[in-house]
């Protein structure tokens, strides 16, 4: 492999992984969203409308962002029981069988959300004027488009984690 592809590869691991982190905190937002609305059901009868769906989208895009640093790290969800019982070639085999599936089910989805974003975000009214798909009730913000925005950005930053994973896979190993 050469220090080009190499400085590449760890570019967009590094990237990967800062994204990651960088949005992790979401999820802190998210239970606090949470308990506030606990509290205003529960102890003040005075429901919100419009905790359930922000906490929703920031934990979709928490999810979007994270699958990628998940992947650098090596802690998605794996089944490396029948692996592990394998040979070192023939698990060198499963995990390129898995690379090449991943690429091919990450390039479907993006190709997917990207349809979906595109038709989200990119609405125009009839006088010309840029009306996102919004969430109903107050305050009626563009929470759906941000969300499959996020979509778009993780899947296509996983897919990058994976394609070079798989060329790191390939590449002749040194003595």
């Amino acid at each position: 492999m050469s220090t080009s592809a190499a400085s590449v590869d760890d570019v967009i691991d590094r990237f990967a992984v800062w994204l990651g982190r960088s949005f992790s905190w979401l999820f802190i937002i998210a239970i606090v969203l949470s308990a506030y609305e606990v509290l205003m059901r529960y102890v003040f009868a005075s429901p919100s409308t419009w905790v359930h769906a922000t906490t929703t989208t920031i934990c979709q895009i928490g999810f979007a962002l994270g699958g990628a640093w998940c992947m650098v790290k090596g802690e998605h969800i794996r089944i490396t029981f029948i692996p592990d019982q394998l040979s070192d070639s023939r698990r060198w085999f499963v995990e390129l069988i898995a690379l090449a599936t991943g690429v091919f089910y990450l390039g479907g989805l993006l190709y997917a959300v990207y349809l979906d974003a595109k038709t989200s975000i990119w609405k125009f009214g009839f006088d010309g004027a840029w009306a996102p798909e919004l969430t109903p009730g107050p305050p009626n913000w563009p929470l759906p488009s941000v969300g499959k925005a996020a979509l778009v950005v993780g899947t296509a930053l996983f897919l990058a984690v994976v394609v070079t994973h798989l060329i790191r896979h390939l590449a002749p190993r040194k003595a």
